[in-house]
């Protein structure tokens, strides 16, 4: 799940997982207010983003907003994916961060893709990166 920078502890039985990973995220405008009012059809969309992007959903909270707007987050064995939706306004705000396996940016292309903002702005964090260091007892 994790890629090669995994390495075993001797003396534990540890294993250290690759902490470099791309934060994305995205604000969208100009989005559909039937689509964003949709908490089904959004956490569909987030699924299945999260499935395209070989990500693996571990959990998953949904709440629907009265009188309208959804929120949805996907915690993920790679950190966690999430969106907020304003109806309202046509705007959403998007949110997807990986670890190791899974791409952040394939499932953020496909959720812009999905909801056909008129307009949108993304940007992309790497974290983690650097040497990791070491854990004294």
């Amino acid at each position: 799940m994790h890629t090669d920078t995994t390495r075993v502890g001797q003396d534990q039985g540890t294993i250290t997982f690759d902490t470099r990973g791309i934060h994305a995220q995205a604000d969208l405008w100009g989005c559909s207010f039937e689509v964003l009012d949709d908490m089904n059809r959004v956490r569909s969309l987030m699924l299945e983003a999260a499935r395209k992007a070989q990500m693996t959903v571990l959990g998953e909270v949904s709440h629907k907003f009265e009188p309208q707007g959804c929120a949805v987050i996907l915690l993920l064995a790679e950190s966690h994916a999430s969106i907020h939706t304003y109806p309202e306004s046509g705007y959403t705000a998007v949110d997807v961060f990986t670890c190791g396996e899974g791409d952040s940016e394939v499932a953020l292309e496909y959720i812009v893709e999905e909801l056909r903002p008129t307009h949108y702005t993304s940007w992309s964090v790497e974290r983690g990166h650097g040497e990791v260091p070491e854990i004294e007892e």
